[in-house]
């Protein structure tokens, strides 16, 4: 994700929707690199849906570039894969500066 400090010249809510738009480019990358895995494999959707016990309708949707699966259906199909999906949550640079967030460990 791109760092608020690349978008200085920015608005607050500019930034955010930037935020946000990074953030859902990023989500389409993450189901685009498990769609490439299994082409990778040799799987085909049919294979998957029948691993995951799903229709193969419904493995097409969710490989489609806007589709919007639960973390739970993402976190499935990279098992079935064989794939392993790594996540980092952190407080963006600007919203700390903005809010003070802390968040207590």
């Amino acid at each position: 994700m791109a760092s608020t400090t690349s978008w200085p010249h920015l608005s607050a809510s500019e930034k955010i929707r930037q935020r946000a738009k990074s953030l859902s480019q990023s989500h389409r990358q993450m189901i685009s690199d498990l769609v490439d895995i299994r082409v990778e494999r040799g799987m085909t959707q049919d294979d998957l849906a029948l691993i995951l016990e799903v229709t193969r309708q419904r493995v097409s949707r969710m490989e489609q570039y806007d589709s919007n699966p639960r973390l739970e259906t993402i976190r499935r199909y990279a098992n079935a894969v064989g794939a392993r999906i790594d996540s980092t949550v952190t407080i963006g640079e600007w919203h700390e500066k903005q809010h003070g967030a802390k968040i207590a460990r």
